[in-house]
């Protein structure tokens, strides 16, 4: 007889949770805690990828994989098991694909922690809305300019173009609704909705056609934005979220690496923010994130700032969409 499928997670500031079933999460989501340590019954074998040391030895089932202790985060795992699948809750990218009887899921290269886990065992693979479980963050590959505020016209003349423009989080495939990250009664979809309500109406003002699932309240999953987009024919492709309670302040567009033209974009949108607001960045991250590698159109996942220090600029969503709409501007 098999062994039954159980697995628990080490949580950060939590220590061990309990033991779960198949199918069921083990760790956090929403709350920015990493999983430092995982044990897994009925399996043949796992391996975790951890901070600072990367890819640790084998162990087996019910052995932890994984510190204590130490304050690192597991950032992906690979687990041995016949018809096994398991997929993981990375941090600023969400759930990824199922991985499947050893395969990596998780990332490597761009310091990612793993929030949280599930595994279900089926005869055949499943597969969800994003297709990769895995990623390496590749480093920039091209240098990365200060952005030069560019005053704002007082009048500006139409320009033309299909901007394609999602709001982060939202409605998953399965039909639950994600908020994103959360800091009390803030959440990083209510936040984006408003903020990219106001950017499209001014993008259509300035002459835009504008595709958003901000019309329809956030209603598409991000994988079908991306497939819309593409569909569609967009010129630019633009993402909004923000970062999580625990990020500083700043701006922090991520373009695909060494696309000049995304860096450009993060660039118009960076000056538009910090002329607008005052608000300042931490950087263009380049990053082979899939939100930016699949789309067809020079594309920017803008995360316009960190949810609590930058809370009181985030909820100006008139101004905020402003900026968005004339970084937009700007760069065509």
């Amino acid at each position: 007889m098999a062994d039954t499928l159980l697995y628990q997670v080490h949580i950060e500031n939590e220590g061990w949770g309990a033991w779960v079933q198949e199918g069921r999460l083990a760790g956090t989501v929403e709350q920015g805690l990493r999983i430092e340590a995982i044990r897994i019954q009925g399996v043949k074998r796992y391996r975790v990828h951890v901070e600072n040391i990367g890819w640790m030895g084998w162990v087996q089932k019910d052995e932890i994989a994984g510190t204590v202790g130490r304050g690192l985060r597991i950032e992906a795992i690979e687990i041995e098991c016949e018809n096994l699948n398991y997929q993981v809750h990375v941090q600023n990218v969400g759930w990824l694909d199922f991985a499947r009887n050893g395969e990596t899921a998780g990332t490597t290269g761009g310091g990612l922690r793993i929030e949280a886990i599930r595994l279900l065992k089926s005869d055949e693979p499943i597969s969800v809305d994003d297709h990769r479980s895995t990623f390496t963050i590749a480093p920039a590959s091209i240098p990365v300019p200060t952005p030069e505020p560019v005053p704002a016209q007082p009048a500006q003349g139409r320009k033309s173009g299909k901007v394609y423009l999602t709001v982060g989080h939202g409605t998953q495939s399965n039909g639950v609704w994600d908020s994103g990250c959360v800091d009390g009664n803030y959440t990083e979809a209510g936040l984006m909705l408003a903020i990219g309500k106001v950017a499209a109406a001014r993008l259509r003002a300035l002459g835009f056609t504008v595709l958003t699932d901000a019309d329809t309240d956030n209603d598409k999953n991000i994988a079908a934005c991306v497939a819309q987009a593409n569909s569609w024919g967009a010129d630019v492709y633009v993402s909004l979220h923000c970062d999580y309670n625990k990020a500083p302040s700043g701006t922090l567009p991520i373009v695909y690496p060494g696309s000049a033209a995304g860096v450009c974009l993060a660039n118009c949108l960076l000056a538009s923010a910090k002329v607008r607001l005052g608000l300042g960045t931490r950087g263009i991250l380049q990053r082979d994130d899939w939100e930016v590698a699949d789309t067809e159109a020079v594309a920017c996942i803008f995360e316009t700032g960190g949810i609590r220090p930058d809370i009181g600029l985030l909820t100006n969503a008139s101004v905020f969409g402003e900026v968005v709409a004339q970084g937009i501007y700007d760069w065509f």
